[in-house]
């Protein structure tokens, strides 16, 4: 009886070890199954940023006759803004006023708007919402606007779409017209120019040589009379 109680607390604790070493491979052979995490992606380095910059093209270059039309359109610009102002059109919160709202809609009005309570505010046109929020807002002609919860832009129903479609109708008629005047103009200069068609020339008649009087040996016809007439 003994030895029955040995044999079987041998024979379980035998059982017990294989389980355990069992256990250890399946572990090892999970762990080995296991697929490797992804490296967490790691942030550009400097150097890649660099890089990416130097990839970006370089704006391109302003051609001479292209800066003159510029520089001539922002002069026109600059007149008609100071003429809507000596003529009462510009009450505007930015600085300089909006040139958009007053080549659109021919005065700048928006400081009236932003002067209204909140309540009964429409909104500011796009240019000078974009103004407020980039620093050239005239804090000092409204102390007392919040401009990052009161300065909002205009909603499509209630005068923006309009606003557009007035923008389209006057440039695109103005691009239009300037495109169809350089096309004719590029196209002129391409015609070749038709020369001349010269005169033909008639040959000139090549001149007969004079005859020479034939000389003779009558003498005129008064002489001979004169000689008959002589007494004898």
């Amino acid at each position: 009886m003994r030895r029955f109680a040995t044999f079987t607390l041998s024979l379980s604790m035998l059982l017990l070890g294989l389980s355990a070493t069992d256990g250890l491979f399946a572990q090892d052979a999970t762990k080995k199954d296991e697929p490797k995490k992804e490296e967490s992606a790691k942030p550009e380095s400097a150097a890649k940023k660099e890089e990416a910059v130097k990839k970006e093209e370089p704006a391109p270059t302003i051609p001479p006759e292209v800066q003159a039309k510029l520089e001539a359109a922002r002069k026109a610009v600059a007149e008609a803004i100071v003429a809507a102002e000596e003529a009462g059109l510009v009450e505007t919160s930015i600085d300089p006023p909006p040139i958009l709202d007053i080549l659109i809609r021919g005065h700048a009005l928006d400081l009236r708007e932003l002067k209204k309570e909140p309540k009964d505010r429409i909104g500011v046109s796009p240019e000078v919402f974009g103004a407020w929020f980039t620093g050239y807002g005239k804090k000092e002609a409204l102390p007392n606007l919040d401009y990052q919860k009161e300065v909002r832009i205009v909603q499509p129903s209630k005068g923006l779409k309009s606003w557009y479609e007035q923008r389209a109708l006057l440039f695109n008629k103005a691009i239009e017209d300037v495109r169809k005047a350089h096309a004719e103009a590029k196209k002129a200069a391409e015609k070749p120019k038709e020369e001349p068609k010269k005169a033909e020339e008639k040959p000139k008649e090549e001149a007969k040589p004079k005859e020479e009087p034939k000389k003779t040996d009558e003498k005129p016809k008064e002489e001979v009379k004169k000689t008959e007439d002589k007494p004898k």
